[in-house]
């Protein structure tokens, strides 16, 4: 089995968590865990699976460097399938990532032609809204109308609350929204009856 222990560290200090906490989350002892985390003592494919499932992470990541090291690729292929059957009024997203452990949140929304989220829309930290094509309109609740075509970005906070529409009545619009650090977006997608979460294959 492969040196583990600074893979388990490394994912234990980029969470603000110490060794305590870990173990009475997951049961393990501290003496053990930190004799782990310093390889000084091996771990069960059980225990070390319980540890992945902890911290979110897949088995893959202890035995080949790292899910980072492994770059996720969505081919345009994919994105134009996903999306061709987006009917006016609907709308889906495809995430570009499943990772738990991520620090930022990308995916890609076909809005269809004369559809817009109707709730405004607030979370932590920053988004980056690219259009791909046709057109948008960013909304905010203050008031702001911004009207984005191909090729346009938009950087904007999380706060005030704020909410898209595709600003063409008989056209769709692709768009890439990027939120860091992650949001709620997967649950509010899955939940909103507007829109279809499309997630991305591996």
């Amino acid at each position: 089995m492969p040196n583990i222990g600074s893979h388990l560290r490394e994912l234990r200090i980029n969470r603000d968590l110490t060794l305590k906490q870990v173990a009475d989350d997951t049961g393990f002892a501290v003496s053990f865990l930190s004799l782990l985390e310093r390889d000084k003592v091996s771990i069960s494919v059980d225990n070390l699976e319980r540890l992945a499932h902890y911290y979110g992470v897949r088995m893959l990541h202890f035995f080949q460097g790292g899910e980072d090291e492994i770059p996720h690729v969505v081919r345009r292929q994919e994105i134009s399938r996903r999306f061709e059957s987006v009917q006016p009024g609907s709308a889906a997203f495809l995430m570009l990532t499943d990772r738990r452990d991520a620090q930022m949140e990308p995916l890609i929304a076909a809005i269809g032609a004369g559809h817009g989220d109707p709730h405004f829309r607030t979370h932590e930290g920053d988004a980056l809204l690219l259009v791909l094509e046709g057109a948008v309109r960013l909304l905010t609740e203050k008031g702001n109308t911004i009207t984005l075509s191909a090729g346009d970005a938009a950087y904007y906070a999380g706060f005030p609350g704020h909410r898209i529409e595709n600003a063409n009545a008989s056209l769709p619009a692709l768009i890439l929204i990027v939120t860091a650090p992650p949001t709620s977006v997967r649950d509010d997608v899955a939940d909103a009856e507007h829109g279809v979460l499309l997630q991305s294959e591996e």
